[in-house]
């Protein structure tokens, strides 16, 4: 009986230890990005050529960059290259929420602070981890889900960041933050120095609808973007009411004559990014 009851230990300890492994896999699924990066960022001087800013001497705001101090971007450079990718907000101090799909496998992705920029001071922050919503489908054509967190390697740059908060209280008045960005006739996409902030409104989701086919529930906002000007066609800032990021961009309009966005709503997704960042409160 002894050698047996030894055996039906072993067993169980094995099985137990198999359970554990695929829980860790289970919670970093889509998250092989967790090498770590520890490549010294530099000066926005030495890193924006290749990090396609361009125009960094005139016109910014910092006036605006201390009105949203947590709005970033994410670079990602998969050859030799870097090239900006998409809008992100800081959030819990060492982590980022934007869409799900912004992130490139096998990309490496790096996080460009706006305030920072405004001041032509940087150190663009290695992304760690990625945690991507786990029902986010890149192939199919509906925005649900499009949300993910990203952790910054904040510990060999100094420490300046202020976080936006979360929290699952529903908003009506928004306003965006706006950090222009220009694209290239091979379609590659740059920041610029151009600044600002304007108001928007929510609109209801039959209008987004009407725009793009889409059926949208809760987890998404459509976004009347009527007093921005410009067109907009490319990637766009989260939008904010106070310190709160509201959402992130889903899905962006196909030309100049729509002014209805669609923005994942991170609200509905805040006990997601309290599970996905081992966080117990917000703010």
């Amino acid at each position: 009986m002894k050698p047996a009851c030894i055996i039906l230990s072993g067993i169980i300890v094995i099985a137990i230890m198999a359970v554990c492994v695929m829980v860790k896999f289970a919670t970093e699924i889509n998250v092989e990005e967790k090498k770590r990066d520890y490549l010294r960022g530099g000066r926005i001087h030495s890193l924006a050529k290749s990090m396609g800013i361009i125009a960094l001497e005139n016109n910014y705001s910092l006036s605006i960059a201390e009105r949203f101090p947590y709005v970033a971007a994410v670079t990602r450079n998969s050859s030799s290259t870097w090239s900006f990718a998409c809008f992100a907000s800081v959030i819990l101090v060492k982590w980022i929420v934007t869409s799900a799909h912004c992130r490139k496998p096998g990309a490496t992705h790096r996080v460009l602070l706006y305030h920072d920029f405004t001041r032509n001071y940087i150190h663009t922050y290695p992304i760690l981890i990625w945690r991507l919503h786990e029902k986010f489908n890149s192939s199919n054509l509906t925005p649900k889900y499009d949300i993910a967190v990203a952790k910054l390697n904040v510990d060999s740059y100094p420490f300046t960041m202020k976080s936006a908060v979360i929290n699952d209280k529903l908003v009506t008045d928004v306003e965006a933050s706006v950090w222009k960005t220009v694209s290239t006739m091979d379609k590659r996409m740059y920041l610029t120095n151009d600044i600002g902030q304007f108001d928007v409104s929510l609109a209801t989701n039959d209008r987004c609808f009407e725009s793009y086919g889409m059926e949208l529930d809760e987890s998404l906002l459509c976004v009347d973007m009527t007093e921005y000007e410009d067109c907009f066609v490319h990637e766009f800032g989260p939008i904010f009411t106070g310190d709160k990021v509201v959402g992130v961009l889903a899905v962006k309009p196909r030309d100049c004559d729509v002014k209805l966005a669609i923005f994942t709503n991170v609200s509905y997704f805040t006990n997601w990014i309290l599970r996905s960042t081992h966080t117990t409160n917000y703010g």
